[in-house]
């Protein structure tokens, strides 16, 4: 899976396959210092996916999420998109609903309580 800088103690990343998707899963905070490392890796990850499968961002773990973090999902929904690939955010807590929705990105950026919800997901 992508290659990336030892972990950084503010920003973990971890992934797992699952049949031809393939979960990222996010534990930190998405800020100005973390979230160039993370959108690397997403670039790679939904490099790994092949179309039509998804690619699942599992943001439970996220304490943080700036407007850096924002514009880079946003990206990265955009790049899904032109591939065909659907990429699925799962998150329920505050940190990551409250920046969507100040936003209006709830549209754009569907949120999924679970891991297994965003897998089932045929939208």
């Amino acid at each position: 899976m992508p290659e990336l800088p030892p972990q950084s103690p503010l920003l973990d990343v971890t992934d797992e396959r699952q049949g031809q998707s393939l979960i990222v899963r996010v534990t930190g905070d998405i800020d100005l210092a973390t979230a160039p490392r993370l959108e690397r890796y997403l670039t790679e990850a939904l490099e790994a996916v092949p179309p039509p499968h998804p690619l699942v961002v599992d943001l439970t773990g996220v304490g943080f999420l700036g407007s850096c973090g924002l514009a880079l999902l946003l990206r990265a929904h955009d790049a899904a998109a032109e591939r065909g690939t659907p990429l699925r955010i799962v998150a329920v807590q505050r940190a990551i609903r409250r920046p969507v929705d100040a936003v209006g990105l709830r549209a754009t950026l569907v949120l999924h309580p679970t891991v297994e919800s965003a897998l089932e997901h045929t939208g």
